[in-house]
């Protein structure tokens, strides 16, 4: 079984044939974008990004407050801690018939 000469002419014709026409639409295609590129963000996609930020920003605020937490305690440690149950019933009755006392 031999190779047809011809047929391999014929292929290789329709190769370069292509690649030029390739190279054509390339150059064609640089000539006709002389503009610059640009992006435009949508309002949703804005929006998303400062609900991002926030939540960033709140993942570093810490769980406890120690500036509130740290009287409480001492007063705790030192026995001076007193609770009025009056305002915590009042509170827990306020909770469950969303009052506000």
């Amino acid at each position: 079984m031999g190779f047809n000469i011809n047929k391999i002419d014929g292929v290789n014709r329709i190769y370069k044939n292509q690649k030029v026409e390739s190279k054509k639409d390339v150059s064609g295609a640089a000539r006709t974008s002389g503009k610059k590129d640009e992006v435009q963000i949508s309002r949703e996609a804005m929006d998303f990004q400062m609900v991002m930020k926030a939540v960033k920003a709140a993942e570093k605020v810490p769980d406890i407050r120690e500036e509130v937490i740290a009287p409480i305690k001492e007063k705790m440690d030192n026995g001076t801690y007193e609770v009025d149950s009056k305002d915590i019933a009042d509170k827990l009755l306020a909770r469950k018939f969303d009052l506000k006392i």
